[in-house]
């Protein structure tokens, strides 16, 4: 039994494939691009509890025959790496399966039990851990992956072969705009679709869909697969013709590919966009110019063929010269009635033709304000005249009264009919008049006014005539001097018997 025990173990792998001492350059070789899960052991030579551990994980990885690497890494000498992990003591130690960190521990394990839950949980493909890891850490764990991978691919991407890459790209791009005649809004177009599948790598290096550009689908033909510019941009990131020359592939067999070129291509397409932003929008604003005449000439010649059968297929209405159009209003309603007749018709038939019924003894009186039209239905002689004879032509508003022929003309005093204008002058005559005001008030004595003195104090009596009347308001002015004379004279006689008397008296 020990010894089927012994056959069901893996068999030991060398030290040196499975153990490594990287530095950042090597991450994206070793760790990154890894086809086996990954044990870092951030240490330091000084740190005695990673002079007990780290032992104890060479021995593990080189028992457990390959099935997952050991990365060791000194965190005095690869500081970008432990600024990275966040590592805040040592040692610590982080399981990345797949280029993602998915857990970690600080320290010595407390038991064996704690460690063999760990690598369970580590080495079991879809395996959970236990402890579980909970949402917040897993949350940290995405923070440090992604940290991780752009340390990875930035020291493994030399100085010279960035610029290199962005000095292609960018003529690359020119070349795009030359192909496309000079017009930058369609080089844009494509522009955007290369850093879209660009962006989609970055995102999950580890996704093998998005590593792969389909160059038979419609939009990456016609924007990408096209274009020479573009599949060398593609090339120069690390993407190669497959087998059957329909697609492009980047990093083919490997789980995961170095993003480092992709991030310096991107960004060089960016800051191409933005360089170019004016000529761009320029180009946009040209386009939609274009294609808005292009629109309204579509409309415009729509319209105009529409208008040329509409003549064809309709008659051209003809109007009759003579019509009228009277405006009907019944006196004291709102409603107004449109009657279409002849210049030359009489204006009799108007009474004919009212929306209300009139019956026989009523009189109907027509009445147009703006001609200065006022006609009975009695007066045969205008009723007889045409519309165009009374100015109603072509159009007019009529006001129509009904009256009850029986009713009582207005008579005089004698009995007689009176006219109009004599109506007119007696309404005048009633406004005429006079009446007497009396006010009581304290005025001065020598105010020379007609007044009479009231208790022999300053209170006095007015009296006033006020008329409308310019006959009867001169004879009142007359009647009011005869009496201011008697009253003078009489005054004047009083003040002379007044001085006989003083005389009297002297002698």
């Amino acid at each position: 039994q020990q010894q089927q025990q012994q056959q069901n173990f893996p068999k030991e792998a060398n030290k040196a494939d499975v153990v490594f001492e990287a530095t950042t350059a090597d991450l994206q070789r070793l760790v990154m691009e890894s086809p086996v899960p990954v044990l870092i052991d951030v240490y330091a030579d000084w740190c005695g509890p990673c002079k007990a551990l780290t032992p104890a994980l060479e021995q593990m990885a080189v028992k457990a025959g390959g099935m997952f690497r050991l990365v060791k890494v000194n965190s005095d000498n690869e500081r970008p790496v432990s600024a990275a992990l966040e590592v805040t003591a040592l040692p610590t130690i982080f399981a990345v399966r797949d280029g993602k960190v998915v857990n970690s521990f600080r320290g010595m394990p407390p038991d064996e039990k704690f460690m063999r839950d760990f690598m369970v949980g580590f080495l079991t493909p879809g395996g959970t851990f236990n402890p579980p890891v909970s949402n917040e850490q897993k949350h940290k764990f995405a923070e440090l992956s992604s940290k991780l991978t752009k340390v990875a691919c930035t020291a493994s991407f030399s100085f010279s072969a960035r610029e290199r890459l962005q000095d292609r790209t960018s003529s690359r791009l020119d070349e795009l705009v030359k192909a496309y005649g000079g017009d930058m809004g369609d080089a844009e177009g494509s522009a955007k679709v290369l850093r879209s599948l660009l962006s989609n790598v970055i995102r999950d290096p580890f996704e093998t869909k998005f590593r792969k550009v389909n160059l038979e689908n419609k939009v990456i033909a016609s924007k990408v697969g096209s274009f020479p510019p573009c599949v060398a941009i593609l090339k120069s990131v690390g993407f190669a013709v497959d087998e059957d020359g329909v697609a492009l592939v980047l990093g083919k067999g490997k789980r995961g590919v170095n993003i480092a070129p992709l991030l310096v291509a991107r960004d060089c397409i960016d800051k191409w966009i933005d360089q170019n932003r004016y000529k761009i929008a320029a180009a946009a604003r040209k386009r939609k110019d274009e294609v808005e005449r292009a629109r309204l000439s579509a409309e415009a010649e729509a319209a105009a063929a529409d208008a040329d059968e509409e003549e064809e297929e309709e008659e051209e209405e003809e109007v009759d010269p003579h019509a009228c159009v009277i405006k009907l209003r019944i006196e004291g309603k709102k409603k107004v009635h449109e009657l279409e007749m002849h210049g030359d018709d009489p204006l009799s038939k108007i009474i004919t033709l009212l929306p209300v019924d009139v019956e026989e003894g009523q009189s109907v009186q027509l009445t147009c304000a703006a001609r200065r039209l006022v006609v009975k239905s009695t007066n045969d002689v205008e009723m007889s005249k045409s519309l165009r004879q009374h100015k109603l032509f072509p159009s007019a508003v009529v006001v129509v009264k009904v009256a009850d022929s029986n009713a009582k003309a207005p008579t005089t005093s004698n009995g007689d009919t009176t006219s109009l204008a004599q109506r007119a002058a007696a309404q005048k005559s009633k406004k005429k008049g006079s009446h007497t005001m009396q006010s009581v008030g304290i005025y001065s004595k020598d105010d020379n006014a007609k007044s009479e003195l009231i208790d022999m104090g300053g209170g006095v009596w007015y009296e006033h005539d006020i008329t409308d009347d310019e006959g009867e308001e001169d004879e009142n002015n007359s009647e009011s001097n005869t009496t201011d004379e008697v009253k003078e004279k009489d005054d004047n006689e009083t003040v002379n018997s007044k001085k006989d008397e003083d005389l009297s008296q002297d002698e």
